[in-house]
């Protein structure tokens, strides 16, 4: 039998994780501190955010869910809604910088319960140059 390959590791080295304080955004962020523990890949948490009242409470639900398992960068990206929109600022990162991958959830704090995938998620899953992982 042969040693375990880790060929998946070398797709995930770097991971961009979205999370506005959704359920879902906090699921994909326990799935790259799995590929963090698993993997060794380096995760980057952004917060993208218009007035970015609730950076604190993002904070504390970042911790709980990464709680010591691994280490990684936050990023708090303030954007003005008017001019631009998060999934725009989200692919000016992804352009800007190498990550191999961007996981997210695949809706967020929006209201409408009734749809399956965000604007900001389906954005990104057709425009990233990178592979998208949507979290549900």
């Amino acid at each position: 039998m042969s040693e375990p390959s880790y060929f998946v590791s070398f797709w995930m080295r770097k991971i961009l994780v979205p999370v506005d304080g959704s359920e879902n955004s906090l699921r994909a962020l326990d799935l790259a501190v799995d590929f963090g523990m698993r993997y060794g890949s380096k995760v980057t948490i952004i917060h993208v955010c218009g007035d970015c009242n609730n950076v604190n409470d993002i904070q504390s639900l970042i911790e709980k869910r990464v709680n010591n398992k691994i280490e990684y960068e936050l990023k708090i990206l303030k954007v003005n809604i008017k001019e631009s929109s998060i999934s725009n600022e989200l692919l000016r990162v992804l352009s800007e910088e190498p990550y191999d991958a961007i996981i997210m959830g695949a809706r967020g704090t929006s209201l409408n319960s009734d749809i399956n995938i965000g604007s900001t998620a389906l954005a990104l899953a057709i425009n990233a140059p990178v592979t998208v992982i949507l979290v549900r």
